[in-house]
């Protein structure tokens, strides 16, 4: 029979080194290694992990997964990560403490992330991290301004046979714009 002691340093070993480096330093405080497996195949080319810890976010447990461009959430169980964040995208980082727990507050525009329930002595090295890892992530591009506001082609071709038929384009001009607007669909 296998030891869980043995299982674990079994799915320890199948991790990416730096995936395997970050989640170390939390020990046996984390007790299955297999909640960090569906990790790697969310990384993208080139990308590094550089802190993982545990804690909540929208009410469930998981791990929190730092890496040198996003915040990766993924709640235990679960393969598929419920935050994914760009660093770019992240304005300020806070830390609250209790006596044993704490949370980081992310402010994201208007809108802000929290992961709470992250061990007291893991806090402040990831909300250092975090702060480290925006500065050192390229900013995100400004939102786009709002597209022309969109034309509807039916009313469009509407417009230019009137056009047409007053006289004010010829048929050519009306047979190209008809097939722009055509292509558009």
């Amino acid at each position: 029979m296998v030891r869980k002691k043995e299982q674990s340093a079994g799915a320890m070993d199948t991790l990416r080194p730096d995936i395997r480096a970050a989640a170390a330093r939390l020990g046996s405080r984390l007790r299955d290694p297999g909640e960090l497996a569906p990790v790697e195949g969310y990384l993208r080319e080139h990308e590094t992990v550089r802190f993982v810890v545990q804690g909540t976010y929208e009410r469930a447990g998981g791990v929190l997964v730092l890496t040198d461009a996003r915040l990766i959430f993924f709640h235990r169980r679960v393969t598929k990560p419920s935050l994914d964040l760009s660093l770019g995208s992240v304005d300020s980082v806070r830390s609250t403490s209790g006596l044993s727990t704490g949370e980081v507050a992310l402010a994201v525009g208007e809108k802000t992330v929290a992961i709470s329930r992250i061990v007291k002595n893991d806090l402040e090295p990831l909300a250092h991290a975090i702060r480290q890892a925006r500065e050192a992530a390229p900013d995100e591009p400004a939102p786009a301004p709002p597209a022309a506001e969109q034309i509807d082609p039916f009313v469009a071709m509407e417009k230019l046979s009137a056009l047409r038929d007053r006289g004010v384009i010829t048929e050519a001009e009306f047979a190209a714009k008809k097939q722009e607007l055509l292509d558009r669909l």
